[in-house]
């Protein structure tokens, strides 16, 4: 057998990428959703582009824009995804073949998940402004594995035990399933949606895990006081994270090399990349909220991609307060000083 050079392609998820014709953003953080350049769709028959955070194997996410007053085409496909209202006012058409049709009304940082492979429709309902809708989705796990476009986009099968039309399907009181989760198929608003406290992530720390139209992939909102930072953790790719309220920055480095800092302010998203620490600092003078959209991990249909935090001799997925580079301390208690916030996070020592 005579030796030749093998060339590997790229996944399929990247060459439909570059087929569809549109931008692709591969960046580690976007500053503002709503000022992303965005250009004609034909899929969708709006605007749209990719944004190609951190490791963009499992998860990813699309902006589309919807014209004033108009709608986009029906479309269906087999991945899942996260529909995050950037901005703007309307609606969305859901029809499951065989069932009543349904229509969700949404607005400005509503949260909602299309049920999986039912067509749907989105439309703008203000006739004198765009509205711009974030997917995070995990089209590039679903068309890499069948690298059949077709059977992705054209599939007739219906998962009617996941969706059959219902009249309450959509309904935005939460249903509470215990600890800090609940599962709710629309959230009008994510701002306002009510956290709870969760002092093991950090001392002003609140969140709340989501269960969505029996989506595999994970979401959950998390909130911090003023004058106050979250302990830096580490977890497996694809946690998009877009910040919904406040100013700050996040500390991201891999174990024993040196850390980056990204500076956020609303509207802004950027993903951790791989079993990279990160901590979150609120260095505004309200209450920082963010929503993660993620890979699989979902409280009801949990799904385990890659290794998790604290596997595997990977180490310990969080990093105690007494435990951190003290320098972390200093250098968010001089942010604080520069922006007149007092500091309410207290300094942990471990005791010898």
């Amino acid at each position: 057998m005579t030796a030749t050079q093998f060339e590997r392609r790229k996944l399929f998820y990247d060459l439909w990428q570059e087929r569809e014709g549109i931008p692709i953003y591969r960046v580690f953080h976007v500053d503002d959703l709503a000022t992303v350049k965005l250009d004609p769709w034909r899929r969708f028959g709006g605007k749209g582009a990719f944004i190609n955070l951190a490791d963009p194997y499992i998860t990813a996410a699309a902006l589309l824009e919807i014209p004033p007053g108009k709608s986009l085409k029906t479309v269906r496909h087999l991945f899942e995804t996260w529909v995050f209202v950037v901005d703007g006012n309307g609606e969305t058409k859901f029809e499951q073949p065989g069932y009543p049709a349904r229509t969700l009304r949404w607005k400005k940082r509503s949260l909602f998940g299309p049920p999986l492979n039912v067509p749907y429709q989105h439309r703008n309902l203000d006739s004198e402004h765009p509205a711009r809708l974030l997917m995070v989705t995990n089209a590039p796990l679903t068309l890499s594995l069948y690298h059949n476009e077709k059977h992705v986009f054209d599939n007739p099968f219906v998962f009617d035990d996941r969706y059959k039309g219902q009249e309450d399907f959509f309904d935005p009181e939460p249903e509470y399933l215990g600890g800090r989760v609940a599962r709710v198929n629309f959230i009008e608003d994510t701002l306002q949606f009510q956290l709870m406290q969760w002092k093991a992530r950090g001392s002003g720390a609140k969140s709340f895990h989501l269960s969505m139209s029996d989506h595999t992939m994970a979401a959950h909102l998390s909130e911090f006081e003023v004058g106050t930072y979250k302990k830096a953790h580490y977890h497996g790719p694809g946690a998009h994270v877009i910040i919904l309220r406040g100013t700050g920055y996040s500390l991201l480095w891999q174990e024993g090399k040196e850390r980056m800092r990204v500076n956020w302010k609303e509207g802004g998203m950027f993903a951790p990349p791989e079993q990279w620490y990160h901590q979150h600092f609120n260095t505004g003078q309200e209450p920082a909220r963010y929503l993660a959209l993620r890979r699989g991990g979902s409280p009801e249909h949990p799904l385990k991609i890659g290794l998790q935090g604290g596997e595997e001799g990977r180490g310990t997925v969080q990093v105690e307060y007494e435990d951190e580079d003290p320098a972390i301390y200093a250098m968010y208690e001089d942010e604080l000083r520069k922006n007149g916030v007092k500091i309410r996070q207290p300094r942990i020592s471990r005791v010898p």
